[in-house]
This record gives C-alpha cells, structure tokens and sequence, in this order.
C-alpha cells in the first residue's frame, strides 16, 4: 500500500474498553472525547469525556511538552511518543503517575483534521523499580538506600511512616532499622524483645498483606492484646488507621519486614499490594541487611583497632570498649569489671554511664553473691528482663530494670562486662551474639594490655637494675632503679654503650677489652663488677645477661647493688664481735659487783653512798650488755624471752635511779591493783628508761613528770606524761619539724619494735596532754 493511500479505521467505542491499554479521543480544541477504562483508571477522575486535557493536573513540565507535542502533531500530522508525568492527588500527596503516550492525528470522514488519538502506558512501576535497582548499584550506606526506597515508594502509593523491622534468627527480638520519618528510639543498633502485635501473625506473614487497624483489632487475638498489652496500645494511640506490610525472606527464613502506615482513612488497597510485590522491595531491603551488616564489623573493626592502638595501657582499653559500645547502643550504664580470684570480688575498671546512673569510684561486688559473681564462677553469659523478680541481683546502678553480663572468653575468667538498662527486656539474644563476637578479640587485647602494664609495673618496683640493649650493646631501655643506681637521667643512658659503665672490680687497672668482652658474650653468668656513676664512684654489682629471643632481639642485664649485702655482713660481722665482747666481759663485771657488795656494810655515810652509785652503775652496765648478749642470740624478728614483771616495781625503780636533784621533778603514781605483765626485763627496762629521760630533757621548766601505772585497761600500762604545777596536763608538746619530734623520732623505731616483740605497743598521745605509754599483755593468773 503507498504511503499516500489513506487509512481509515471504524471501532466500536466498547471494544476499547477491555484494552489494557489506555486510549483516549482529544478534539481539536483540547477536550477530551473519549476515554476507555484503562486510561480513566490511569489519569484518575479528572479524566472524563468534555473535560480539557490541560487542566489535567500534569506537572509543569509535561504542561509544556504537552502543548509542543500536540502542536507539532497538528503542524506535520505525523504520530509522536513522549513521557508525561501526572500528580495523582486523590491517591495521597505526591503520587505521581509516569505515563508513556503515543499520539497521532484523527482525521474525519472527509480527510480533515479532526483530533489526536492517544495510546497511554503507565511506566510507573517501571521507572520505580529502575530507580530502585540503581539505588541498590549505587549504595554504600543502609541508610541512604532505604531512604532513596522510602521516596520511591511516596511516589507510588503514599504514606505517613515507612518501617524496616529486621527480626532475630529465634524469632524473639525485634530492631527497627530504619524508619521515615525518624522515630524517637533510643538507637538503631538495639534489639528488643519482639512485640506480641507483631508475634501474633509472624507465621502467617508469607506475602504481601493490607490490614485496616480498626477491623484487625477486633478480632482476637488481637483484641486481647489492645486491652493488655502496652506496647499495642501504644501503636493503637498512634493513630494509624491503615498498614500495608512486605515480608523480606533471606536463605528461606524471615529476616525483615517493611511496613507502611497511613492515619489518613484511606486504605491500602489490591493495587497497592500488587504494586508492593512489583517492585524490588526484597533486593533493597535484603542490600540494606548486607549493608547494615557490614557497618557493623566495620564498627566491631574499628572498636578493636582502636583498643589495639592504646593496648599499652589498659585503662584506655577499657576506655575505648566500654564507651564505643554505649556510643553505638545507647544503654544505660555499660562497665568492665576485673575479677579477682583471690580475694572472691570483681572490681570496677571504667564505665559509661547516663546521667545519675553511675557508680561511685572504686566500686566492688563480692563473687558470692550478684550476677557478677554468679558469671565469674560459671562462665557463662546471663540476661535478666526484670532484674525486680531475680534473686541473684545485687542493687547498684540506680534505675536499672534489666541487665546482661557477659564473660570475657578465657580461663579463669579474668574480665566482666556489664549492661543495664532502664528498660524491661532490653537485651536480646541477637544482640548477646554480636557483643561477645567482640568481646572474643577484646579478651586478648585485654589481656595483652595487663601483662605489658604488669611487665612495666614489675620494672619500676624491682629494687635491681634491668637495662635492654642492642645486640651490639647500645642501651635502648632501662627502669627507674637503672637509673637510682647510675644517678643518670634516662635520657643520658638511652642510645649510650653499655660497656661505657663497665668496669672490673677491685682498685687495679682494667685488663683490656674488660667491658667489651663482657657485653659480647651471649649469656653472662652472675659476675661481680662495677658500674660507673655519674659521680665518677665505683658502685659494686652483680651483673646477669643473656640474649633475647630471635624475634625481639637484642639483649637484656640485671644489675643487684652489692653495696647493702656487704654492709649487711658487716653489721652480721659486729654483732657476733659484741656478743662475744659482751659475754667475756660480764664475768670480771659481776666479780667486781660483788666484792663491792661485800664491803657496804659499814662505813660512814659518805662512803656509803659513793660505793651506792658504783654498784648502781655497774648495773647499769651489766644490764646493758646482757641486753645486746640476748639480742645478738635472738632471731632479728623473733619474740624476745619474756617474764613475769611488776609495773609497779619497775616505776618505783626508775625513780630510785634518778639523782636526787631530778627525783624531786618526777612524781610516782603506782596502782596496786595493776596486775603484772609479760616483758623481757632488760629490754622494757631500756625503753622506759629512754622515754623518761627524753621527756626529762624536752620538758619546760615548770614542769612535772608523772611516772603512772594504770591497771584500768585490758592492757596494763606504764604511762609517762608531763603536768603542770596544779597537776594538770602540761601544754609542752611534740612541735612538727621541732628538735624534739626530730630526736623521738631517731628512737621512735627502735622502742615500737622492742615492745612489738616483747607482744606490746608504744602508744603517743597529745589530744590531752603530752603521753608516752608502754602497752604490755598481762601475765595469766595475774
């Protein structure tokens, strides 16, 4: 047929009317004609015979394109196929319609213009699910994707509130992943124990299904749950009217659902639910799954990147865990807690915690008791719901309702970590399997981090000097005792050869190559000899080496200061001297002591009393050295021989001992009900005599010196105190940095330690008065 031999079509208007397709009839003058069902279904009510097709609420810009394409059609009267895009207001604001026209001109029974004849295809889904689909190539982030499918979505069928729920493995727990517009959560990361609205039809959840809130509400078991069940009424007083909900099935199991709610009375409908299946809801929400699971090993990445950066210190450690986990999950109070085994606690290393929520500094929880202590023992994780009705709880963080504790992996267990909540059911099982998928790398960098701070800890307090070098022997670390030792700065020791601070011991010469051949020897065995000071002195040393493993490196030398040992047996040397010096020495003391007895009996007055005072000097002396006889052949730290002794008597003899002249200024305050004590005589003899004449020496002038036993007390005392002239407590006193507190405190450590091996106590008291008192345990039977 040439192209020139007119065509004609005659057709019936019914017979369109079963096309899918839309067709519609346009007059010259822009009104519409003819519509068949597919293309009123399509444009909408507007859409109807004599209404003009420019007031169709097109978009602007397909107004224009309108105009040109029907223009052109009339002009060259040639068909034309062009894209419109039409707002569906009576579908919800902001549905538009994406429409595929085809137009050509109609022509009359004459051959005359006449018109257009419309053939429209909708390609909203089309274009939806393109844009959908390049949205899923383009995303690297869950948010954006499920955000760029919530706009997609508003344009097809409208709602208020888009909902992706991701649902746990076992079903019982629920976390919202995204939500347009945002909701008040407490954060997007928590799971929660799934609502019973949502268990109630989960099984029967299998494809897309609308639902009018009011009719399914009114039929059990749902009817049960908007009388009972909190949650539901929540939802309920919401507001929302109308849901339409999309199940997202991956590897044959459920693992999300979208849910779309409308408050506005409009339903969803069959379209809308045909529209839902259509389109690639699954594909985006199952690369919104992947996507939020990759966000959260790059997270449990970078926490444990970021705990292996600050490993060398185990408070950072902690820092970084404990705080990264509540910055991303929005607990109440998250705490790691270090478990000694020894002492049967668990005791706080840092916390995160709300406002209010803390626990004070130094917080400890006994392992018997608690779900601390019940986790220590067993091992094993533990989640309470309502801590209110457990009775392992232990009250601590204020306000918690729910609380899981999980062990750090490792035996014994050695670290706990502790999440509470306000909130009843706050932690799901889901949620327990990410946080210990953590705590399965932490437990290491933990660890590693205690025993780099206890290898530190144990080079600062070790009393001998460790220095690491080079293979070649340049030092490259040493501990503080390193540096007591050598009085170098760190700075001065550190890149400096250590065979510069060697020498041999002894004053000769140095044989040559001494030092260097000692730091080239792989292993040196304990060697006595010198390191250099920085005063140019010789300190004597006994030095230890030997090389490091291949894979640390270099070499590491332990230094002990001999300097203490050799005075030790010095000081071991002169008390075997005075043991014996004091045992050769007694026997002509005791016979002159004698013979001068044997010639008191007579005489006159004056004699008498000179031959008084030698005898009460030479037993004084004869005490004494019986004192360092019993000292030097008694254990340093062992009890000393102790006796019955009377205070009493021993008051009354410190008062005879005294020169007449400072026997007036002493005042004798026995108590004859005092009952004797257990003492080493010679030894408690020393150590009153020593406080009386210290406070013989500080008093001031007016002065009294009170010598007191006081029985009273379930340790008898001898106590020594100064009074004024009326007999009251004296104001002298015990200055701070004054010369007398200088020289008690000379004696100070000698007279505790006597009394403490004779199983009493030197006691100083001010607050009343000045009071020096000797505590003794009484003698049985006394």
């Amino acid at each position: 047929m040439d192209e020139d031999t007119p065509l004609t079509l005659r057709l019936r208007a019914g017979a369109l009317d079963d096309l899918p397709l839309g067709v519609l009839r346009l007059g010259l003058d822009g009104r519409i004609r003819y519509v068949n069902r597919a293309a009123a279904r399509l444009a909408g009510p507007e859409m109807q015979p004599g209404a003009t097709l420019r007031a169709m609420p097109f978009e602007a810009e397909s107004v224009a394109r309108l105009d040109d394409e029907i223009r052109r059609r009339h002009r060259a009267q040639r068909a034309s196929a062009y894209p419109l895009a039409l707002n569906r207001p009576d579908r919800g604001p902001g549905v538009r319609v994406h429409l595929q026209v085809v137009g050509l001109p109609e022509y009359d029974a004459e051959g005359r213009l006449a018109g257009s004849l419309g053939f429209i295809e909708d390609r909203t889904l089309e274009l939806a699910a393109l844009a959908i689909h390049e949205a899923i190539g383009a995303a690297d982030d869950c948010e954006q994707l499920l955000d760029s499918l919530a706009g997609q979505l508003d344009e097809v069928m409208h709602f208020d509130a888009m909902l992706v729920s991701m649902i746990s493995e076992d079903r019982s727990a629920v976390r919202l992943l995204h939500s347009r517009p945002a909701m008040a959560v407490s954060h997007a990361w928590g799971w929660w124990p799934m609502p019973e609205m949502v268990r109630a039809d989960l099984d029967e959840l299998d494809g897309t299904r609308v639902d009018t809130v009011a009719e399914l509400f009114a039929r059990e078991p749902y009817a049960g749950l908007a009388r009972h069940d909190v949650a539901t009424r929540d939802f309920i007083d919401a507001g929302w009217r109308h849901m339409l909900r999309r199940p997202v099935f991956r590897d044959g199991a459920l693992a999300a659902i979208l849910t779309l709610l409308r408050r506005e009375d409009r339903p969803f409908d069959d379209d809308d639910a045909e529209r839902a299946t259509q389109l690639p809801i699954v594909e985006a929400v199952n690369v919104a799954l992947a996507l939020d699971r990759q966000r959260a090993l790059e997270f449990e990445l970078e926490l444990i990147g970021s705990m292996g950066q600050a490993a060398g210190n185990l408070s950072d450690v902690a820092c970084v865990l404990v705080d990264g986990l509540r910055r991303t999950r929005g607990w109440d109070h998250v705490s790691l807690f270090r478990v000694d085994h020894d002492e049967r606690v668990a005791s706080l290393v840092h916390q995160s915690a709300a406002p209010g929520a803390e626990l004070p500094d130094g917080y400890r929880q006994a392992l018997a008791s608690g779900v601390l202590g019940e986790v220590a023992l067993s091992g094993r994780a533990l989640r309470l719901g309502d801590v209110r009705t457990s009775t392992c709880y232990t009250a601590g963080v204020a306000g918690t309702v729910s609380e899981m504790c999980l062990p750090v992996p490792g035996q014994p267990v050695r670290w706990l970590l502790n999440l509470e909540s306000s909130r009843s059911n706050a932690f799901a099982a889901a949620e327990q399997a990410s946080i210990e998928r953590t705590l399965k790398v932490a437990g290491l960098i933990l660890d590693r981090s205690w025993a780099l701070e206890f290898n530190t800890a144990l080079l600062d307090a070790v009393a001998d000097a460790v220095i690491q070098t080079t293979a070649r022997g340049e030092i490259q670390a040493v501990n503080p005792a390193c540096e007591a030792l050598t009085g170098l700065p760190r700075e001065a020791l550190l890149g400096r050869q250590f065979a510069e601070l060697l020498s041999a011991p002894g004053h000769e010469a140095d044989p040559p190559g001494y030092a260097e051949r000692l730091v080239e020897m792989p292993r040196l065995l304990s060697s006595e000899v010198e390191l250099r000071a920085r005063d140019g002195t010789q300190v004597p040393v006994l030095l230890s080496g030997a090389s490091l493993p291949p894979q640390i490196g270099g070499k590491v030398y332990v230094a002990s200061d001999l300097r203490f040992r050799r005075e030790a047996q010095r000081m071991d040397s002169l008390r075997h001297v005075y043991s014996q010096v004091a045992n050769e020495i007694r026997v002509p003391l005791s016979l002159a002591s004698t013979y001068l007895r044997g010639h008191t009996g007579g005489g006159d007055d004056n004699g008498t009393d000179v031959l008084d005072k030698a005898l009460r000097q030479l037993l004084r002396a004869d005490l004494s050295l019986e004192r360092v006889a019993r000292l030097a052949s008694t254990p340093e730290d062992g009890e000393l021989p102790l006796r019955v002794v009377s205070l009493d008597q021993l008051a009354a003899q410190l008062h005879d001992d005294l020169p007449r002249r400072q026997q007036k200024t002493v005042d004798l305050l026995p108590d004859p009900l005092a009952p004797p004590v257990l003492a080493a005589p010679p030894e408690l003899a020393f150590c009153a005599s020593s406080l009386l004449a210290f406070l013989l020496r500080m008093r001031a002038q007016d002065d009294r010196i009170r010598i007191r036993v006081d029985g009273g007390h379930a340790l008898p005392r001898l106590c020594f105190e100064l009074a004024d002239e009326r007999g009251d407590p004296s104001p002298t006193r015990l200055e701070p940095r004054s010369d007398e507190e200088r020289e008690f405190a000379l004696a100070e450590g000698v007279l505790r330690t006597l009394m403490r091996r004779m199983r009493g106590q030197l006691v100083v008291q001010q607050h009343l008065g000045l009071s020096l008192a000797l505590r003794l345990s009484a003698a049985e039977g006394g």
